[in-house]
């Protein structure tokens, strides 16, 4: 019981001292011309790209080895 109210005493100071955050970042992190989803986009694009990436050198990286080329080789 006491470790849940330590828990329960912890996440509310934490919650109380949190700074808001802020929808609107400035200006290097916002670009005025380009509407929400074609930002969403493109992120989501460039984030297929880098997970098919990721992919391939798995795939690469772990096959195997070239084996015996003849059934009399061991």
């Amino acid at each position: 019981m006491t470790r849940v109210l330590a828990a329960l005493s912890f996440a509310v100071v934490a919650w109380l001292v949190a700074a808001p955050a802020f929808a609107d970042h400035p200006a290097p992190f916002r670009v005025e011309g380009m509407s929400p989803l074609a930002s969403a986009l493109i992120t989501g694009g460039l984030a297929f790209v880098v997970a098919l990436v990721v992919v391939v050198l798995i795939m690469v990286l772990t096959r195997p080895g070239p084996g015996p080329s003849g059934p009399d080789q061991k």
